[in-house]
C-alpha cells in the first residue's frame, strides 16, 4: 500500500501535470485544426520524450 502511495506522489509532480496538459492541448488543438501536423508531431515528440526520459536527481539524506 505504501509503494501504491510513493507512485500516486510521484505521478502528481508538477512536471508531469505540466506534460500531460501540454500533449493534451496539442491534441485538442489539432483536431480543431489550429495546429498542423508539421508543429503537432515535433512538440509532442519532445514534451513526451522529456518527461520519459527525465532523471531526478537522488535525495540527500
Amino acid at each position: 500500500m505504501e509503494d501504491i502511495k510513493k507512485r500516486i506522489s510521484k505521478l502528481v509532480d508538477l512536471k508531469s501535470i505540466i506534460s500531460i496538459i501540454m500533449v493534451a492541448a496539442m491534441v485538442a488543438g489539432f483536431f480543431a485544426k489550429m495546429v498542423s501536423a508539421e508543429q503537432f508531431v515535433p512538440l509532442v515528440t519532445m514534451i513526451v520524450t522529456f518527461y520519459f526520459a527525465k532523471q531526478d536527481k537522488p535525495d540527500k539524506e
